[in-house]
């Protein structure tokens, strides 16, 4: 199975609204989104099932989102995924204390690499700051804990 590191959502114009029955494609990135979240959809196979909603619901309990396990706007949001928007900066410069999507989807990441242990809540606290700087000494960077275009790059993400 073709597991990427990184999300590039800069072709996300829209989101699919998806809840238990739904297959396909989203469902399959719904599903990598929230195991890189920590939240076990049970098989990656691209089927909306009792395992996926669980972890959904667990998932919307978490961030504080409409417990209803169906995936909306909000929900796709919360994942780091930017929903019906034009095309945006999606690489924008994160340092500690900034907060939102693009914090948690930088979180998702660094977990996934195994540098973030910290829970993904979307807040750039001195946790994220430790992972990032000890990232970017591992990939030569400059570290300084600064989230730049260099840094989303090294990380896999696709900034333009």
């Amino acid at each position: 199975m073709n597991h990427r590191h990184g999300y590039d959502h800069s072709h996300d114009s829209t989101c699919s609204v998806l809840k238990e029955g739904s297959t396909g494609h989203d469902v399959i990135k719904l599903q990598e989104l929230l195991l890189a979240n920590g939240y076990s959809p049970g098989k990656i196979d691209g089927v909306f099932g009792p395992k996926t909603k669980s972890a959904v619901l667990s998932f919307q309990t978490k961030n504080n989102l409409v417990q209803d396990g169906i995936v909306g706007k909000h929900t796709w949001s919360a994942l780091g995924v930017h929903c019906g928007s034009p095309a945006i900066d999606h690489c924008p410069t994160l340092y500690e204390g900034t907060t939102g999507p693009a914090v948690i989807n930088l979180q998702g990441i660094l977990k996934q690499k195994r540098f973030y242990t910290g829970m993904i809540d979307g807040v750039f606290g001195p946790i994220t700051k430790t992972a990032v700087l000890a990232f970017q000494s591992s990939m030569g960077l400059v570290h300084d804990g600064v989230v730049g275009r260099k840094t989303w790059s090294a990380l896999g993400v696709h900034c333009f």
